[in-house]
């Protein structure tokens, strides 16, 4: 299946980017674990182009090209340290090279995996205290509604800042989607385990109760619920 990907990537660049000095293969064809769903991500350097995400069918394939400059991708690679995204600096590390016209290549991608390797930049005190006002606020809101459709919205921002705030406060990429849950695991296989669990419990009984418990001993390990003397300054 990689070759017959491969060979598609290389028919994919000489019909749409033939001036493209680089071209990786990157996501669910890298790693061997297509589904029915996966399409095929491609970064593209190419200096004649506008950077860009663009998307395409081709050969009965969906095709995510990521399209750069060398200029607009360490752009890109800075701006993901301070994010804590790290999808294409993932790519271009891990990712299949399949155009290499200036030799430039190897280097790129050792550059790339020197960035995913330190990890992005951790969270500052300041960032730390406003991301527990926020969950703060959430699980307010959370505790006291009624209706389980806000509660299902709530519970969603909750979660989400809840993963962010463990990860980021201890130098971890937080990723996208699913990354989310992977970057999680892979950092407390059980404490993403028991965050499944309570939420799982939670939506089967309505019953709120081991969830609150489990959100708030984990924001403990981060300084707690934080309101009264809580400021942030506006520009």
């Amino acid at each position: 299946m990689r070759d017959s990907i491969k060979r598609i990537a290389q028919q994919f660049i000489v019909s749409h980017y033939p001036e493209s000095d680089i071209v990786l293969v990157g996501g669910s064809a890298v790693y061997g674990n297509l589904t029915t769903e996966s399409d095929i991500d491609l970064i593209i350097i190419d200096e004649t182009e506008t950077p860009r995400i663009e998307c395409y069918h081709f050969l009965g394939w969906k095709i995510e090209a990521f399209i750069y400059t060398a200029l607009s991708l360490e752009f890109e690679f800075h701006t993901a340290r301070y994010t804590g995204m790290p999808t294409i600096i993932k790519m271009c590390a891990e990712g299949l090279l399949i155009e290499d016209k200036h030799g430039n290549g190897k280097e790129l991608q050792r550059e790339a995996k020197i960035l995913y390797e330190q990890g992005p930049q951790v969270w500052d005190e300041d960032t730390i205290n406003k991301t527990r006002y926020q969950i703060t606020d959430f699980l307010s809101d959370f505790k006291s509604s009624e209706d389980f459709g806000e509660s299902l919205f709530i519970l969603t921002k909750l979660i989400n800042t809840l993963t962010e705030l463990i990860l980021r406060a201890d130098g971890n990429w937080i990723g996208e989607g699913k990354w989310v849950a992977r970057n999680l695991k892979s950092y407390d296989e059980d404490m993403c385990d028991k965050l499944a669990k309570y939420t799982k419990a939670y939506m089967n009984t309505n019953d709120k109760t081991e969830l609150i418990s489990f959100i708030q001993s984990t924001l403990d390990n981060y300084g707690g619920e934080l309101f009264v003397g809580y400021k942030e300054f506006f520009l």
